[in-house]
């Protein structure tokens, strides 16, 4: 059995405090070598920022290709003209970072970025510096330009196919990889062509070399739909049956700690919260739940109300983990409903109506938190994690995912299909294909209440609606062809004088 490919990551401090990682390793009896540069926008084509940690993270992705014969060595950017510091054209790296700093402050386009599309613009830039960061922005070219998008849909290619041969890939986080996709990759492409329409504007280039649809890439459609009432029910039912699940009962003849971690459990703490308020050592806390058949490391965190909230009224995922228990009027006379003060546009500035079971629902929420010791005040998060902060978007998906997992499971079970591919959007088109139903399809009102300041998608779910809600029409259907058919029959037989069947007409 031949041995396992092996190599080596050595750091190396240079003359201006910065460190290189020199990577190691063979390749078919060769010996070859990467250099990564902690400098960021290096100019030899690693792109610069790397660490330890990301480095090593490389190096495994690079074995990974050597085993399995698809790894090649990256090729250095074309050679780049002199730059001298008597120039006035900056090279791009440093115009991108100045430009990113307007752009979320404000300064260039109509309002600052929020967080998440800030973070979003970060990622673009970085892939863009790690190719274009030491060109002086009048030397990018349409060629330039085509050769990053090749070097884009080329990697890609080549992590899609090395994860499909088994390779075990990894980010500089040491998160499983996952290639850039078209939507990806079109995104970037967009970030790059507004720094350089920006710099049109400052009289930095003649044109805008990033412009034309030699750069465009197609980005599938994503096929998007929502729940059946009877399939929404059943992922509330599923999400209610999970947060049921977490209620430990001890025998009679358990122990005094096993009696107390059951107690607590039960009432949604997680099993540190448990250790350090009966003063076990967790192993001891989890052990016994073990022992109990409780679902270990999961305190209560509102599985049933976060998709009751979001399959009843509709919000985005980020007004979810925003809202607040002051935000919400459950016993306001003229009708309960919460608040969403900040949203993604102007139009989701809104108040969201509320159905007396969502009431309900969160009213018991709200109990529980209360009795779990949580924060309940104004200020605190509806949806708050173990900590009391506030949850991520991330939990929000996978909650949503684990309980149509296990709907679908329950559904199998009674002879019926799963639940289709569920995300927390999913739901979101849900609501408003019922709303649409239960407001006599008023599209107007259904707008208001998911904040939608332009009526596409909601227009979409109508469309999809008006088919799946029109049941009648095979029905119809078979009924017009079986008229027809009586017709036919009901005619009288045409006879000839020899009282022989006429012929047929052709």
């Amino acid at each position: 059995m031949a041995r396992e490919t092996q190599g080596s990551c050595k750091p190396r401090l240079l003359a201006d405090g910065t460190y290189t990682f020199d990577l190691r390793f063979q390749v078919h009896g060769e010996r070859e070598s990467l250099v990564l540069h902690e400098r960021p926008g290096c100019t030899c084509g690693c792109g610069g920022g790397w660490d330890e940690t990301a480095a090593r993270s490389h190096l495994g992705n690079v074995l990974a290709e050597v085993r399995l014969g698809i790894w090649e060595r990256p090729q250095p950017p074309a050679a780049i003209a002199e730059f001298g510091a008597g120039d006035d054209v900056p090279i791009y790296r440093e115009y991108g970072e100045w430009w990113l700093e307007q752009k979320i402050a404000g300064v260039i386009g109509d309002r600052p970025l929020a967080d998440n599309t800030a973070n979003h613009y970060r990622t673009c830039l970085r892939h863009l510096t790690a190719f274009f960061g030491a060109y002086p922005l009048d030397e990018i070219d349409a060629d330039l330009n085509l050769s990053f998008k090749a070097r884009l849909l080329k990697t890609a290619r080549d992590q899609r196919d090395a994860l499909a041969a088994g390779a075990d890939l990894r980010d500089r986080w040491g998160r499983r990889l996952r290639p850039l996709g078209p939507a990806q990759i079109s995104n970037i492409l967009a970030v790059h062509r507004a720094i350089l329409e920006a710099a049109l504007e400052d009289r930095h280039v003649d044109y805008n070399s990033a412009r034309g649809k030699r750069l465009r890439v197609k980005v599938p459609k994503p096929k998007r739909t929502f729940l059946e009432m009877d399939e929404l029910s059943a992922l509330l039912d599923a999400a209610e049956q999970q947060d049921a699940a977490m209620l430990v009962s001890a025998p009679a003849s358990a122990t005094a700690t096993a009696t107390a971690v059951a107690g607590l459990a039960s009432k949604g703490l997680a099993p540190g919260q448990i250790a350090e308020e009966i003063g076990r050592a967790r192993s001891t806390v989890t052990y016994h739940l073990r022992r109990l058949g409780a679902d270990i490391g999961r305190g209560y965190i509102g599985r049933r109300a976060i998709c009751e909230v979001l399959g009843r009224s509709g919000p985005r995922v980020g007004e979810l983990i925003e809202l607040r228990i002051g935000q919400v009027r459950l016993h306001d006379p003229e009708g309960a409903r919460f608040r969403v003060p900040d949203a993604k546009t102007e139009t989701g500035v809104r108040d969201v109506e509320i159905s007396p079971v969502l009431v309900e629902v969160l009213i018991a929420h709200i109990d529980r938190l209360r009795r779990l010791g949580l924060p309940t005040g104004p200020d605190a998060y509806l949806f708050p994690n173990l900590r009391g902060g506030p949850m991520t978007r991330k939990r929000v998906g996978q909650i949503v995912r684990e309980a149509a997992e296990h709907a679908g499971q329950r559904l199998i079970a009674k002879g019926l299909p799963p639940l289709p591919h569920t995300t927390a959007h999913t739901l979101r088109r849900t609501y408003i294909s019922i709303a649409l139903i239960a407001n006599n399809w008023d599209v107007k009102f259904v707008m208001d209440q998911v904040g939608h300041a332009d009526s596409t998608m909601t227009m979409d779910v109508y469309a999809q609606m008006e088919k799946r809600y029109k049941r009648s029409h095979g029905v119809n259907f078979d009924r017009l062809v079986s008229e027809a058919r009586e017709q036919v029959k009901a005619l009288p037989l045409a006879e000839a004088a020899s009282g022989e069947l006429a012929p047929a007409r052709r």
